[in-house]
């Protein structure tokens, strides 16, 4: 019988260190990475992205018409997450695991997870850049990685899409959304993000000429105002001919 080395390694691993699932904490098999099996069936996937309008979708396009009403060339923004969030089950361990205790491979895998949907949807397929929510530079400096920009990257890989990091700026640092009610949120961010310039005379935007779908991606969906401040931002640069998508690993609400 030949068994591979990296699974010989995986199981001596795991005796001197444990791997543990996500969701409910039992030891994963050699086979299973950052979740195990029965989980994995059982997570709550939205299947947004076989949908053209879906709940999320139709969420974020409210935002934007209640932002811009007088904007009447603005196409159907599409919207899709890979599950539903709840505060009340296990699931939202992996928003957290990557958010706040630098479980980088969690967000890699799961972000592969929801690029290969995205790319298998006709929706998604022809997205050319991935644009991450930008972290300020307060907050980067102290948790050392943006997790947005984690997941952005695999999707990218995915898409065969040109990752971009050099296009959307946090200008203002600002407060956890946490606690914030969706007023609040909607103020919190409100003209948080800007387009960067380059350092030349007359501010020539840092933008690809011949952008065609870009999808902006973060770790979660909330009340959309993220979205929505990154989203009117990339607006001042790129025309209504430009697609803008969003996508996230998570969303709140349900089936």
């Amino acid at each position: 019988m030949n068994i591979p080395i990296r699974h010989i390694f995986t199981c001596i691993m795991d005796i001197l260190i444990p791997r543990r699932c996500l969701v409910c904490g039992c030891s994963l098999l050699v086979n299973e990475k950052h979740i195990c099996l029965h989980c994995m069936a059982d997570l709550p996937l939205t299947y947004f992205w076989t949908y053209r309008h879906n709940a999320m979708a139709d969420r974020f396009n409210a935002l934007i018409e209640q932002k811009h009403p007088d904007n009447s060339h603005e196409r159907y923004v599409n919207a899709a997450a890979l599950f539903f969030y709840s505060h009340e089950n296990g699931y939202r361990e992996i928003l957290y695991s990557l958010k706040y205790h630098y479980n980088i491979p969690a967000g890699e895998f799961f972000g592969k997870m929801l690029g290969k949907r995205l790319s298998q949807s006709e929706t998604y397929a022809d997205v050319d850049i991935v644009i991450p929510v930008p972290l300020h530079w307060r907050r980067y400096w102290s948790r050392g990685y943006n997790q947005a920009e984690v997941i952005a990257k695999a999707v990218a890989k995915e898409l065969n899409a040109e990752l971009r990091t050099d296009i959307l700026k946090r200008n203002r640092h600002t407060s956890t959304q946490t606690k914030l009610d969706i007023e609040g949120k909607a103020a919190n961010v409100e003209g948080a993000f800007i387009v960067k310039t380059r350092t030349l005379p007359g501010s020539i935007p840092e933008r690809p000429e011949d952008a065609h779908h870009i999808l902006l991606v973060d770790d979660m969906f909330t009340t959309g105002s993220t979205a929505l401040a990154c989203f009117t931002a990339l607006r001042t640069v790129f025309p209504p001919s430009v697609r803008i998508s969003v996508a996230t690993l998570g969303v709140v609400g349900g089936t």
